[in-house]
């Protein structure tokens, strides 16, 4: 954003000085340039004049003595005055040089028209920048010559150099201070949005005591206010909920506890009960066992919010805790004959928190299982270089749909409404992974199916 200010203010900036420097260039060249030939064209039509009332533009059959001494009452600092007869050829010169400077044809018939030439040329033979005045010499109203006037514009030519590289100087130093300025100025427009963009975001991460400072006047520092406002109304209720989370949950563990106990213990006489209260029971144990479940990751949930979790680092053997969780779920496997393909190595040992790694391994079979369909297979791999260990649970199940994939590691996040869960599950393995300094990839495959990968970091004891 800071670019395109810069970039926006420079343009316009460098355009109006290109601008100013054009125009003050131009009107430098021409009010010397034509402040010069207009100041020669008025001498010489007064000298012309004069010419033409001392008797000696008829025949010029006087002396060149006299001519010259005529001429040199006509004299113009720095120039040289050519004496022209009718047909363009020059007859005396000032310095006494006859140049070979004939007026053509067209130039003659101006000048009888009482025309002034004026025109600027380079010298062929000095390579000098010169101006050249020719002014016609009417007597009782006939031209009967002109007289030349050229000057050099050396002089001139070096002023005007000067002057534009003055005002290219003074341009060039106005687009350095616009660019120091602009730059501050741009600098103090995008920093204070900026430092909301980067609160914004940290509150988007959940961290809400992120504060934007408020200095900024107007706009701004009211738009400061109303994001420090909204991270503090976050933050209550972020807390109120996880406050209400923690307490519910707490509450309803002891009830779940005493119902799934008393249905166990009825369950355990099954023919002493009726065939309806026995299957009635087993439902009950069923949903109770399915809601202590959610209570649990509704605990974990609360902690991880709270971080409140703590990890019990020991030293375990990842293949023994994936043999205990598949044969945990091994009623489930057996229930949808499904097989498990297991590529692990006999030891894998690190320091990890083992409940907390057997909870994510749970999930994530269990999700494998719940999605594979009827005799499918379940493919764990287990793979472990010098600093980092893989593990991976892929299914042959239909996989998650393209818009879900990004999603469905986030907080109570469901693919499938109201197919029963919190959608939490996912979202408490991946912060359980993290808490262990790791990542947790969800995925599908090419041919078929999803692929959960973790990757955790080998600490050795």
């Amino acid at each position: 954003m800071k670019r395109q200010i810069m970039i926006r203010f420079m343009t316009m900036i460098t355009l109006t000085v290109l601008l100013v420097i054009g125009i003050l260039s131009f009107v430098t060249f021409n009010y010397y340039y034509v402040t010069a030939s207009d100041v020669l064209k008025r001498h010489a039509s007064a000298s012309a004049v004069l010419f033409a009332n001392s008797g000696l533009a008829y025949d010029y059959t006087d002396s060149e003595a006299t001519i010259n001494r005529v001429l040199a009452s006509y004299a113009y600092e720095g120039a040289e005055i050519e004496v022209i007869d009718v047909t363009g050829k020059p007859r005396y010169s000032s310095t006494g040089f006859i140049s070979n400077r004939t007026l053509s044809g067209g130039e003659v018939e101006e000048l009888k028209a009482g025309k002034t030439i004026t025109q600027r040329y380079e010298s062929d033979a000095t390579g000098e920048h010169l101006l050249e005045v020719t002014e016609p010499v009417v007597s009782f109203g006939r031209t009967t010559g002109a007289l030349r006037y050229t000057t050099s514009l050396e002089q001139i030519d070096r002023t005007v150099i000067e002057i534009c590289l003055a005002i290219v100087l003074l341009g060039a130093l106005i687009w350095a201070l616009s660019f120091i300025y602009s730059l501050r100025l741009a600098t103090s427009i995008v920093r204070p949005i900026q430092e909301v963009i980067d609160a914004s975001d940290q509150i988007a991460k959940q961290h809400y005591d992120v504060k934007v400072s408020e200095e900024h006047t107007y706009e701004l520092g009211e738009l400061a206010r109303t994001i420090n406002y909204m991270g503090q109304q976050i933050k209550q209720q972020e807390t109120l909920k996880d406050e209400f989370i923690s307490g519910i949950s707490h509450e309803l563990r002891t009830p779940l506890t005493s119902i799934k106990g008393w249905s166990e213990t009825l369950l355990m006489d099954k023919e002493g009960l009726p065939e309806e209260a026995s299957l009635g029971m087993g439902i009950i144990h069923s949903e109770t066992e399915r809601l202590i479940s959610l209570v649990e990751q509704l605990l974990d949930f609360s902690k991880l919010e709270t971080s409140r979790l703590v990890l019990y680092r020991q030293e375990v053997n990842v293949t023994e805790i994936i043999e205990t969780v598949t044969a945990q779920l091994r009623q489930k496997l057996e229930e949808k004959q499904i097989m498990i393909r297991q590529k692990v190595p006999s030891q894998v040992v690190g320091l990890y928190d083992e409940n907390r790694l057997k909870q994510v391994f749970i999930n994530l079979l269990d999700n494998a299982i719940r999605f594979s369909p009827p005799g499918g297979t379940i493919t764990i791999r287990l793979v472990r270089s010098e600093r980092v260990l893989f593990l991976s649970f892929s299914d042959e199940g239909p996989g998650i749909p393209k818009e879900h994939l990004r999603h469905v590691t986030e907080k109570f996040y469901q693919v499938q409404k109201g197919k029963g869960g919190t959608g939490l599950g996912l979202s408490i393995c991946r912060e359980l992974v993290e808490a262990h300094e790791g990542k947790l990839f969800i995925d599908n495959q090419p041919e078929g199916g999803v692929i959960a990968t973790i990757l955790l970091p080998v600490v050795k004891a």
